[in-house]
């Protein structure tokens, strides 16, 4: 199956080690996005991915474009329109001091100024088979709106596979609201097939309500069965991160139209957590193109997601190998 998303690519800033920006003159400067982040895990796994995008047409460009194609991403679709990239600086967190994420041209860069008009949709679809959409694309602007929309519109009428996370950022929809962004979501997903998200995302975004009727462990699984059949859904997959003490566990989970499965809960050790959920969706758009069960899928998914959090940056760099490597010998630390 040949993958493609549709998203921004952005420059990350890191100062090193765990210093703050007050701290250091120097930064780490890598190229990232949701998009980015999940066709190049794919890539690594043996799959045909390609993003569809604009750069501006400068170095900054020229470099993002090169680093995708090192990452396996086919750059074909990648256009140029606008003179910024979004950029972010992301200050690593230590101990009970939480990672600072501060972003820049996020609605003035390249993909935020693009709109339908700026894309080959048609010549696109015909070359792939499932489209991931950015839910991010729906918080931006009005140009990455009607884009979103568009290309899920006719990717959906050629019965190509549309895959959207909700992806909701409070700090892009100060201007909007929550009310907003329901239009917008409610909008989009008709023309999905393949959900990541929250009970919250279907609570608070969405405005559907948990059946108090029902058993305290049975609220969750008929919320998402509801929401599955309103929109016709054919998977919906998201995680749930637990604490107990001071260890911290993901668990991933999976829907069908029939089924429910819930992975056994890993337990994180954080190293850098951005990026760590787009390692997750890698797993499951694996398993789900390769028609796995949802048990294989959501297993492999959660442990991706898992190595995700050990690896800097946010690309999640993972092969099979070592998924399954931590799937069957979790104790062994030593590969020679």
């Amino acid at each position: 199956m040949k993958i493609a998303a549709f998203g921004e690519i952005m420059m990350r800033l890191t100062p090193p080690e765990y210093l703050m920006l007050e701290q250091t003159k120097e930064l780490r400067l890598d190229f990232t996005g949701t998009g980015v982040n999940i066709l190049s895990n794919l890539a690594h796994f043996g799959c045909q991915t390609s993003l569809l995008t604009n750069l501006p047409d400068n170095r900054l460009g020229e470099a993002a474009k090169a680093s995708v194609r090192q990452l396996g991403i086919q750059d074909r679709w990648i256009g140029v329109s606008g003179d910024h990239i979004g950029s972010y600086f992301a200050e690593m967190g230590f101990g009970p001091r939480p990672t600072q994420v501060t972003y820049q041209n996020r609605r003035n860069s390249s993909f935020g100024v693009s709109g339908a008009s700026s894309y080959d949709f048609d010549a696109f679809l015909a070359e792939v088979d499932l489209v991931h959409i950015c839910g991010i694309s729906l918080s931006l602007t009005e140009e990455t709106r009607e884009s979103a929309f568009m290309l899920a519109e006719k990717a959906h009428s050629l019965g190509k596979k549309v895959c959207f996370d909700f992806n909701f950022r409070p700090s892009l929809n100060e201007e909007h609201g929550v009310s907003f962004m329901k239009e917008q979501y409610e909008k989009m997903l008709p023309y999905c097939d393949l959900v990541f998200g929250s009970q919250r995302d279907l609570t608070d975004l969405l405005g559907m309500q948990l059946d108090k009727t029902l058993n305290a462990s049975k609220q969750f699984e008929a919320l998402v069965q509801r929401f599955m059949t309103k929109y016709q859904i054919e998977h919906f997959a998201g995680t749930i991160r637990q604490g107990e003490g001071s260890k911290h566990y993901l668990t991933g989970f999976l829907f069908d139209s029939e089924n429910y499965v819930q992975a056994v809960p890993k337990e994180i050790i954080n190293l850098d957590r951005i990026g760590a959920g787009d390692g997750y969706a890698a797993g499951v758009l694996l398993g789900v193109s390769e028609a796995w069960s949802l048990s294989e899928t959501v297993e492999f998914a959660t442990a991706n997601g898992v190595l995700a959090h050990t690896i800097q940056g946010d690309v999640p760099l993972t092969t099979r190998k070592q998924v399954r490597h931590i799937m069957e010998q979790p104790t062994v630390d030593l590969i020679r």
